[in-house]
């Protein structure tokens, strides 16, 4: 690219090149170059505008010390254009332009067109200035294998029914009642009412149709394209800075690695990002993180202490209500005494 641009200004600047020979005298033609060297097919170019007086004109260079072109410049304000021959690749040429009086006179002299020195870019100098810019690459992209999730290495039995690789798992009880006490009946007997107790944990939020569903704490294939080959991709939780797995792109920039979620991540949606470190290109997978086994148990746990609290305090005021009752009758045959027959 640099090179193409240096042929471009190289271009612009004899286009745009004044005059050659900068004279006071209005008798001597004046002359310009008008192109150069350039990836296409052709050598100098030089333009020669006459003076007051006539005059010919040889462009000659150093391969051709006897002339390239020549010609002769009539009446004032006429104009001939000299070309050399055809410069191959690589070539440098160097010009100049020879002038004779035509009046008797036999005033003659050069031109060197110092400036004007050139080198004709080579092929592969105009293959790159010429050629369309590569296409910009394309983005990376990523995904979830087909299959390759797997659910977190249980840590011991719990209750329920759990899932199979990539399928999250949940647990069901049936509903269990517990007692409470309420005021004495007419007759005697304490009121017990039933009070449902629901031991199912929160749900988490529904994954959208087609991600893939992993519990926290286990483990997702991913595969990814696109990255630099060689260079080495983090993959990181969105949103946060630690690396969760590290892999190497091969030759065709793809990766496959395994990357096990952390137990610590709440249930509900979340990303993973693939993050290439030399080129900098991220994407990014979508996942559903189910409740896992060992979530699942503390909270299991936690609702069966909480039903053995509650079932005690009914137990509790349940016989202190019995006791109360019976102490009430006994209280009251008591304060009859004994009944008499006649």
């Amino acid at each position: 690219m640099v090179t193409g641009l240096l042929v471009l200004l190289l271009s612009a600047a004899v286009a745009g090149a004044g005059s050659a020979l900068a004279i006071d005298d209005p008798t001597r033609p004046d002359a310009r170059v008008t192109h150069g060297p350039s990836c296409h097919p052709g050598g100098i170019v030089v333009e020669v505008v006459a003076g007051s007086a006539p005059f010919s004109v040889r462009l000659a260079t150093t391969r051709r010390p006897a002339g390239e072109d020549e010609a002769t410049l009539g009446a004032q304000g006429s104009s001939v254009v000299l070309r050399t021959g055809d410069v191959a690749p690589g070539e440098t040429i160097d010009p100049r332009l020879e002038f004779t009086a035509r009046d008797g006179s036999g005033v003659a002299y050069v031109d060197e067109l110092e400036e004007y020195t050139l080198t004709r870019p080579t092929v592969e100098d105009c293959q790159l200035a010429l050629s369309p810019p590569p296409p910009p690459p394309a983005p990376p992209t990523a995904s979830v294998e087909a299959g390759a999730t797997a659910p977190a290495p249980s840590t011991g039995s719990a209750g329920g029914t759990g899932s199979q690789a990539g399928v999250a798992v949940t647990t069901s009880r049936a509903p269990r009642t517990t007692t409470t006490s309420s005021e004495t009946s007419t007759t005697g007997t304490p009121s017990v009412t039933s009070v449902p107790e629901s031991t199912s944990p929160a749900v988490p939020a529904p994954a959208a149709a087609g991600t893939p569903q992993i519990p926290s704490g286990g483990t997702v294939t991913l595969r990814g394209a696109g990255f630099i080959p060689g260079e080495r991709v983090d993959i990181r939780l969105h949103g946060r800075d630690t690396v969760l797995a590290t892999a190497t792109a091969d030759a065709d920039g793809a990766v496959r690695v395994d990357v096990r979620i952390p137990a610590d991540v709440t249930a509900g949606p979340t990303t993973l990002d693939l993050v290439g470190v030399d080129s900098a290109v991220s994407t990014g997978v979508d996942l559903q993180v189910a409740a896992g086994q060992e979530a699942a148990g503390r909270t299991r746990g936690v609702v069966s202490l909480a039903s053995l609290i509650a079932a005690a305090v009914a137990l509790v005021g349940t016989v202190g209500a019995l006791v109360s009752v019976a102490g009430r009758q006994h209280a009251d045959r008591r304060g009859r005494g004994p009944i008499r027959t006649a």
